[in-house]
């Protein structure tokens, strides 16, 4: 895959927003740990805890699946290839979209 790819750029850009991230996301849910359960419940509820936390998410699960995509194109061809990229990308939308609602309900304090 050449190194001007939209492909490898975008998995640059991700790699950094996870890289970014990750220490803010840690040092926050071991704060809100001390708390239990409901501390981190808490948290998560928060805006900036669910903000945060999707930032993180957003960046984790793109990664993730940008790493399935270069799976998918190195060992598939043809028409597997196709069925399996957008069932990659489906799937990993479908989780975000779980995950996005789930943090929304808990920050609306209606969970």
């Amino acid at each position: 895959m050449s190194k001007n790819s939209t492909h490898t750029k975008m998995h640059n850009l991700v790699g950094y927003g996870l890289i970014i991230s990750l220490p803010f996301v840690l040092i926050s849910a071991a704060e809100a740990v001390t708390g239990g359960s409901q501390g981190f419940v808490n948290w998560l509820g928060s805006t900036s805890g669910g903000v945060g936390f999707m930032a993180f998410f957003t960046s984790a699960l793109w990664y993730s699946k940008l790493e399935f995509d270069e799976v998918i194109m190195d060992y598939f061809g043809g028409k597997l290839r196709s069925v399996s990229l957008i069932t990659n990308r489906l799937l990993a939308s479908i989780v975000w979209v779980i995950a996005a609602y789930t943090i929304f309900r808990l920050t609306l304090g209606t969970a």
